[in-house]
């Protein structure tokens, strides 16, 4: 359904309850898109808004945690910043899939929120439609230290005019899992580039002994078309050029598709979908799987034998290195009066200090990682318990941000119109047709015309 992540992404919520794990907004894209268009300016009405209240004594904040638990541990931040601060906060939440609903109700009722948490496809959507802060957005920026955010969650905020739509929050990131102590038996290198990973799947690929040499999205899915996205871009393959022209065809893209068929042989056959990456290396019957840093919590279940013996490759790396993952990010509306506006981005930096901001992160170990390095470096965030158990390898998964890619993006220009591509599953068609062999050259150039025909091109 979207850019944002798929229904693989909501499920993950399920698989991580137990150690406290969550998925975020991460399965918005392309369902916003005709909700956001016309109508009048929203506001956020007597809660918050230009209209009504007591000018900047009460800011509204929306969030996706809609589970219990972490609604507890927001409400805690909360009262933290209302005891030092004079504005209140009235928290709202929303479910995901309730989001874009929700957010046209509150246009016409005019009771947007002064601040929102969700994840990139809303964001774009909002942003372009003029309805976020991009001068919020790089004061909050700039107050916390520019130069204190990995730089490719800060790239994914960008507006294609310049400036952030918004601030980025936390994310999660995607790479290679894998046993150190069966690549260590078999000579075999850290899985992080092309060859590497491809030898790996070789030799390791013994399906009458049902062991399979990789994991990684060979089917019509959301998770095949996260799984190739890293490897067309550290092969420079985009969708669209600068300019917005469909490059689905070009001959870096060509590349990657063909060596991603080499390498979907040695994936266990079936339904594809994460759960398979993540069932089959808990399992070991696949040693070597491409999945989100939420397998940390499920590894972690497992025991410490297993999280010792896991390593993680943070990307994939042919002309350059590439990650793939996903960002949320708090969003300011800019229907909300100045007072407001002044009040929310304080209220952002809040959460994003200190004890506050790994407060918010413990609510999801794995599933929530810092965007900020000196977070991702410091003794409190590391101070969990699942997380205490990964020791080095943190440093791997935050790390990957700085390389964290997705095809919407080019050298700083976000283009919207990639939901009207992954909506029809153009791109993980592609995938799913080299994986069953077709002809990589003759995929491209037929889902490329696909996606011109997609938005009008």
């Amino acid at each position: 359904m979207t850019d944002d992540i798929d229904a693989a992404s909501k499920s993950r919520r399920n698989v991580l309850k137990a150690v406290g794990g969550a998925s975020v907004a991460t399965s918005l894209a392309g369902c916003l898109g005709s909700l956001y268009g016309g109508g009048d300016d929203g506001t956020e009405g007597k809660n918050g808004g230009n209209q009504g209240g007591n000018g900047g004594s009460s800011i509204t904040f929306w969030t996706t945690q809609v589970e219990n638990d972490r609604q507890q541990v927001i409400k805690e931040l909360i009262k933290g910043y209302e005891s030092s601060h004079e504005t209140s906060v009235q928290m709202r939440t929303v479910k995901e899939d309730e989001l874009p609903t929700r957010i046209s109700s509150a246009r016409a009722s005019n009771t947007l929120p002064t601040v929102a948490e969700f994840g990139l496809s809303p964001m774009q959507k909002l942003g372009s439609s003029g309805l976020l802060s991009k001068s919020a957005a790089k004061d909050v920026i700039e107050s916390i230290g520019r130069d204190k955010f990995y730089d490719g969650a800060l790239n994914l905020t960008r507006a294609p005019d310049g400036g952030h739509y918004a601030v980025p929050m936390h994310g999660w990131v995607q790479g290679f899992w894998y046993r150190k102590s069966v690549l260590e038996e078999n000579g075999l290198k850290q899985p992080t580039t092309w060859d590497a990973l491809l030898n790996a799947a070789k030799t390791l690929h013994k399906p009458n002994k049902n062991q399979f040499g990789i994991v990684v999205g060979t089917k019509k899915t959301s998770f095949a078309r996260q799984c190739f996205t890293p490897f067309a871009r550290s092969n420079g393959a985009r969708v669209f050029d600068k300019q917005g022209n469909i490059v689905f065809d070009n001959k870096e893209m060509i590349e990657a598709l063909e060596f991603y068929g080499k390498l979907a042989q040695y994936t266990p056959p079936g339904k594809d979908t994460w759960k398979t990456a993540n069932h089959t290396y808990l399992n070991k019957q696949c040693h070597l799987v491409e999945y989100s840093s939420y397998l940390m919590g499920d590894a972690a279940k497992a025991g410490s034998k297993m999280v010792k013996d896991t390593g993680f490759a943070p990307h994939v790396e042919k002309k350059r290195k590439s990650s793939f993952g996903q960002v949320v990010t708090l969003s300011h509306f800019s229907s909300a009066s100045k007072q407001k506006l002044k009040a929310g981005k304080k209220y952002t930096e809040y959460l994003m200090t200190g004890d506050n901001y790994v407060k918010w992160l413990h609510m999801a170990p794995g599933g929530m990682n810092p965007v900020l390095k000196p977070t991702a470096q410091s003794k409190q965030f590391k101070n969990d318990e699942t997380l205490k158990a990964w020791g080095s390898t943190l440093k791997d998964i935050s790390g990957a941000f700085e390389n964290i890619e997705r095809f919407g993006y080019v050298e700083g220009k976000s283009f919207p119109k990639l939901g009207q591509i992954t909506n029809k599953y153009l791109i993980a068609e592609a995938v799913s047709r080299v994986a069953g062999g077709d002809d990589a050259a003759t995929v491209a150039k037929e889902q490329a015309k696909k996606m011109r025909e997609a938005i009008g091109q």
